[in-house]
């Protein structure tokens, strides 16, 4: 099934962003290794902050050595402390990409707003054409609407709650900003040495990518739903994203494509807890289901001056997991939502 382009997207201010150059690795200028720090990019972590820090302190991250953390988007929403994972990216001066799920908050937040004695008041929000007319009316096409409340076991449930609405609720208008403000698309030019595991450039989305289509006309909801493609119907269709798992991940379709190129593009994202963690010859996909309870994923990266290596790291979760609606092993295309 093709990815709904009629769900609401919220108000793009950053369609495409570049890493600046002042946090990518750059090559070491002697023989005892590199000089400048790394880049963590760290998968899907929907509030799990506690699985966030073993993380961090297993890769030994250290911000004052030079090291950059990237997150994959879908940072908040259904796990314990979304407040929490935004306060620790700020702090860090993390660079981050929007997912579907901080998509949905902005838009409640929106429409929390718009709704009489709200309270929470994002100002930078007001006018925006994200608000629904109706402001009682449930947003469309976030896929992330369910709230998750502790039961009786301590684990977490879903309720007919907006989750979207819940965590738009206790977020401040600073950290809303922070989320308003992130690209879709994060781009790493990588420095130039003998050998590279990432190729020439790394591409940093939530979801996905189509081959064969250029960065600036990818589509936005795509980039934050996709899980696999499908062929579209005509000659000129090509290929078209769909957000079901499908039979196999859309990276097949990117590594074919990438080894027609002359220059390489590594893509690393999130979005898809079925799959859990996936390696293929030029994407990685980090959502390794910590949300339900398994690990979170990172990608450390490091330069010298003769090879860009990298290294997947992960943790066991460290908060209390939630049960999803559907199990991430049936392959639903819901369960990652």
């Amino acid at each position: 099934m093709p990815t709904k382009s009629s769900d609401k997207i919220f108000p793009i201010t950053t369609f495409i962003s570049d890493l600046p150059n002042n946090h990518i690795p750059f090559p070491s200028s002697s023989e005892n290794g590199p000089v400048s720090g790394r880049l963590a990019i760290v998968g899907d972590i929907h509030g799990m902050r506690k699985s966030l820090e073993a993380l961090l302190d297993k890769v030994s991250f250290n911000k004052n050595k030079g090291d950059h953390l990237i997150l994959v988007g879908d940072l908040v929403n259904k796990g314990p402390d979304s407040a929490g994972v935004i306060d620790l990216a700020m702090k860090l001066d993390a660079s981050a990409v929007r997912g579907n799920h901080e998509n949905a908050v902005l838009n409640a937040a929106a429409d929390i707003h718009a709704t009489k004695d709200s309270p929470v008041h994002p100002t930078s929000l007001t006018g925006s054409p994200a608000v629904p007319e109706n402001s009682e009316t449930e947003l469309p096409g976030d896929n992330a609407r369910d709230a998750e409340i502790p039961d009786k076991s301590g684990r977490a449930a879903n309720t007919g709650v907006s989750t979207s609405r819940n965590t738009a609720s206790v977020l401040s208008k600073h950290q809303l900003d922070w989320l308003a403000a992130l690209p879709l698309i994060l781009r790493v030019k990588l420095p130039r040495v003998p050998t590279s595991s990432l190729g020439d450039t790394l591409i940093v989305v939530h979801a996905g990518l189509v081959p064969s289509v250029a960065l600036e006309e990818q589509d936005p909801h795509a980039i934050m739903h996709m899980r696999s493609l499908v062929c579209g119907s005509g000659d000129k269709d090509g290929l078209i994203p769909a957000e079901a798992s499908g039979e196999e991940s859309w990276i097949v379709e990117w590594d074919r494509w990438q080894e027609m190129q002359t220059s390489r593009t590594t893509v690393i994202f999130g979005h898809d807890a079925k799959r859990r963690l996936q390696r293929s010859k030029y994407g990685i996909g980090l959502d390794s289901g910590c949300l339900y309870g398994h690990q979170l994923s990172a990608v450390v990266i490091g330069v010298s001056d003769k090879e860009i290596e990298h290294h997947v790291i992960q943790v066991e979760c460290a908060d209390v997991p939630i049960t999803p609606t559907v199990s991430v092993e049936q392959g639903d295309k819901t369960a990652d939502i």
